[in-house]
C-alpha cells in the first residue's frame, strides 16, 4: 500500500502524518475526516471559526490541496 502524507494548517498550527492507504480516494477521506475533527474541537471549544488548508502528498508531490471551513453562529 502507498504512503500518503496528510497536512493540516492555519496560521494557529501545523499538524502533518504519514498513513499508508490503499488508494488517492482513501487518502482524501482520510484528509477531510482529521481535519473536520480538528475543526469540530476548535468549535466546540469556543471558537467562531475554524478554517485550516488540507495538503495530501504521495511519493513527494502533491497531488490534492483542499481549504477546510467550519463555523458556528447563533441564528436571531
Amino acid at each position: 500500500m502507498p504512503n500518503y502524507r496528510i497536512s493540516i494548517s492555519n496560521k494557529n498550527f501545523r499538524a502533518s502524518d504519514e498513513h499508508e492507504l490503499p488508494n488517492h480516494e482513501a487518502a482524501i477521506k482520510e484528509a477531510l475526516k482529521g481535519a473536520l475533527q480538528i475543526g469540530a474541537d476548535e468549535v466546540c471549544g469556543g471558537e467562531a471559526f475554524f478554517g485550516a488548508e488540507v495538503g495530501i502528498e504521495c511519493d513527494g508531490e502533491v497531488f490534492e490541496r483542499l481549504v477546510i471551513a467550519i463555523g458556528a453562529s447563533p441564528l436571531g
